[in-house]
């Protein structure tokens, strides 16, 4: 008699349900060329930016998550910011309307948003490697890239543990999974946006 399948975790179905969207985004990133020239770079810089900006108050929200994922430490914006500084850029304008109120946005949807954030760090190893192609490194122009001093693959085990560790509804999990999908999307438009 075969065993019973094992379900699948929170973090394994938001990967599932966000496969699509993720290498769409991959994609279309990659069609840029962004590690072309240095001006290419900024671009992405720039999409980045937007997608911190948009985010950076959820990382000090009240989040059923623990404190020992010292959420505040894992933001990105000034990083993102000292890299367009570096490269003798300033940072994006507010441009459009946020995609929510982050003192509005429930908590379940909130880390969906995070959880791609998150994500994106792993990828971030591959893209620090063009960019020294750039002459860009994580002291100067990308340091939004680097890595997490744990490393990147325990943060990121270290974060989705904490997820899948959740005492979530339906309607919770569902908006979890929403607020991820939700995610993928502004940044696609954003990365539509940067590159046209």
């Amino acid at each position: 008699m075969a065993a019973p399948a094992r379900p699948i975790s929170r973090s394994q179905r938001l990967m599932q349900a966000t496969r699509s969207a993720h290498d769409g985004l991959d994609n279309r990133i990659i069609s840029a060329e962004p590690f072309q020239d240095r001006d290419h770079y900024v671009r992405l810089l720039e999409m980045q930016y937007r997608f911190h900006r948009t985010i950076e108050g959820l990382y000090s929200r009240s989040l059923p998550l623990p404190a020992t994922l010292d959420l505040p430490a894992r933001r990105r914006l000034d990083r993102v910011r000292q890299d367009l500084e570096d490269l003798g850029r300033s940072p994006p304008e507010n441009e459009g309307a946020r995609p929510f109120h982050t003192a509005r946005v429930d908590a379940a949807t909130a880390i969906g948003w995070l959880w791609v954030a998150e994500g994106s760090t792993l990828g971030a190893a591959s893209l620090l490697k063009r960019a020294a192609a750039l002459g860009l490194d994580e002291t100067f122009g990308a340091r939004h890239l680097a890595g997490h001093p744990d490393g990147r693959a325990k943060a990121w085990k270290h974060f989705t543990a904490a997820v899948d560790a959740l005492d979530l509804d339906q309607v919770d999990d569902a908006l979890m999974l929403g607020g991820a999908r939700d995610a993928f999307l502004y940044v696609r438009k954003l990365a539509d946006d940067s590159f046209a």
